[in-house]
């Protein structure tokens, strides 16, 4: 009996591994064919805005195109363009034209509907272009790619998203995607997984499966009328005949099979996320936390949890199975939004981090990722970007005080009610004389001395009046979440308080809630990636890379 139980077990530890490998095999096949038609697909997507060739100046906020042909025809959004203006092309190679916005198609009894817009490039020369698909032969489920440009983002690059096609044909004649899209992404490719562009992102509803895509068999129709610079606001009556995908019957045959729907559920990390728990003005606040187990120089193994520091605040301990574990500050990474702490007690599980073995991971567009939160979840995504830095825009703290231009000695101009400065006493007339100890001189020394502060930090302000000289040591503010009703800022979660101002990031297109940042990222073959540092948008969740986190821990643990 006992040899039957052992020969029963062997037999399933070996159908076990046969079938993580089978199914290994399935997703990095299915990557391949992903990172295939990225290749295609990535050099014709283009960035665009508005331009005046006479003042040689930008006249409209950007959004997003393809290239469909070599003497350069892009197909974009109709509420993107007006018919006869000029418009500056941006090229992923760093390549820079002019293009015309020719015709456009927005029926009157139904704004924002077909939405089909055409231009092209007025400069001689040979564009990187990208090949028509066909809508109709469009399948339920097939995965999709979208690669553009978002507004906030404000790259020169574009990022990249996964989706699938979750509605062929809906109640308004849209392709609807769950490639997640958001402003300046308008007029962009969508993609089939041959890297053809089978529709044009449009418009979003609030829910992030809500992405609707310009069907692209419509400027196959109407290519002939689109070639005038004519707002036609009912379909043009001229129509081009629609030719039969030739692949039509292999996507049907490949929709069914396995290499286009893996099986992802593959062994996991054990305790790898965590919750740290704190206080923050009097509020309880939970974030996520990677468990990482790491070598000091003397050879001794500790373990640490690494999170979010401007997501965690006083009387920190670690939420394990409902049990608050004491945990002790070990180092800040302000620049980058780190905090790292020492357990006092060990875990089962957590990431080894040779801090020795610098950075063994490639960042590389269409690699496709997963996060983890403490629950064990785990939520799919594709590295969507290059690293780049994304400059510290809502992240620049508020004094609520601006100075007079030019002005030496400097002088404030306005002080805002209820700001940090007005409730320190600074008034408007008064003298800056410095902060922190550093002279300011000249009105342009002010923002620049500014931007090397964050919200909460602590300064000291020295000024004078005409009652004499004065000092005062307060804290910033943050600037807070402008209010928008716009679909784009109504997600679930919404964004990071904490969300720019990093260095060598990479994005992906995982919906990361704010609060569960701090949770770490890896591919598909369980190396690991980073931590989710910031939740930036609808579209966008920023990555803290592996060898920054190397970098951090070393000095911190030292």
């Amino acid at each position: 009996m006992n040899n039957s139980i052992k020969a029963l077990t062997v037999t399933l530890v070996i159908l076990f591994h046969l079938n993580a490998t089978a199914q290994k095999k399935l997703v990095a096949k299915f990557q391949y064919t992903i990172a295939q038609a990225v290749k295609k697909a990535y050099p014709a997507s283009v960035r665009m805005w508005g331009f005046d060739v006479q003042q040689n100046q930008r006249t409209s906020a950007q959004f997003s195109g393809v290239v469909v042909s070599a003497d350069g025809y892009i197909l974009t959004a109709a509420h993107t363009i007006l018919p006869g203006k000029n418009y500056k092309v941006f090229f992923p190679d760093g390549r820079e034209c002019i293009a015309m916005a020719l015709g456009k198609i927005e029926n009157k009894d139904t704004p924002g509907i077909p939405d089909v817009g055409m231009m092209k490039i007025t400069d001689k020369g040979t564009y990187p272009f990208a090949e028509m698909g066909y809508s109709a032969s469009l399948l339920k489920n097939e995965p999709c790619i979208s690669i553009s440009y978002p507004e906030s983002l404000n790259q020169t690059l574009p990022t990249l998203r996964l989706g699938s096609v979750a509605e062929v044909k809906n109640e308004y004649g849209f392709i609807r995607s769950t490639c997640k899209m958001e402003p300046g992404d308008s007029g962009g490719p969508l993609f089939d997984y041959y890297g053809r562009v089978i529709g044009l992102h449009s418009a979003i509803d609030v829910s992030e499966e809500m992405n609707f895509e310009i069907p692209v068999d419509l400027y196959r129709r109407y290519w002939t009328a689109l070639n005038s610079e004519t707002l036609y606001t009912a379909f043009p009556e001229k129509q081009d005949s629609v030719k039969t995908d030739p692949l039509s019957l292999q996507l049907q045959k490949e929709s069914k099979q396995k290499a286009l729907h893996p099986d992802f559920d593959i062994p996991r990390l054990k305790n790898s996320c965590f919750f740290v728990k704190s206080l923050i003005k009097g509020e309880n606040q939970d974030i996520c936390a990677t468990l990482l187990n790491v070598s000091t120089a003397n050879g001794a193994k500790k373990q640490f949890l690494l999170s979010k520091n401007t997501m965690v605040g006083e009387q920190a301990q670690c939420d394990i199975n409902g049990t608050a574990v004491p945990i002790k500050l070990i180092g800040k990474d302000q620049e980058n939004d780190l905090v790292l702490f020492e357990l006092e007690q060990r875990i089962t599980g957590g990431i080894d981090l040779n801090i020795s073995d610098g950075d063994s991971v490639k960042i590389e567009m269409g690699k496709l990722l997963y996060s983890i939160d403490p629950a064990g979840k785990v939520m799919r995504s594709i590295l969507g970007s290059t690293l780049f830095n994304l400059s510290k825009i809502n992240s620049q703290p508020y004094l609520g005080a601006m100075v007079v231009y030019n002005s030496s000695p400097v002088q404030f101009s306005l002080i805002k009610e209820g700001s940090p400065a007005e409730k320190a006493g600074i008034k408007v007339g008064d003298e800056l004389i410095g902060i922190n100890g550093k002279l300011i001189k000249k009105a342009n020394e002010f923002a620049p001395e500014m931007m090397k502060y964050w919200a909460g930090d602590e300064v000291t302000f020295e000024w004078a009046n005409a009652t004499g000289k004065m000092h005062k040591t307060f804290k910033l503010d943050g600037r807070g979440q402008p209010v928008s009703n716009h679909p784009a800022e109504k997600f679930e979660g919404g964004k990071s308080e904490r969300r720019d101002g990093f260095n060598a990031v990479f994005t992906h297109d995982a919906a990361i809630k704010a609060n569960a940042c701090g949770s770490p990222v890896f591919d598909w073959e369980g190396h690991f990636y980073g931590i989710n540092i910031a939740r930036f948008s609808r579209t966008t969740t920023v990555v803290i890379p592996k060898k920054t986190i190397i970098s951090f821990v070393s000095k911190a643990i030292q």
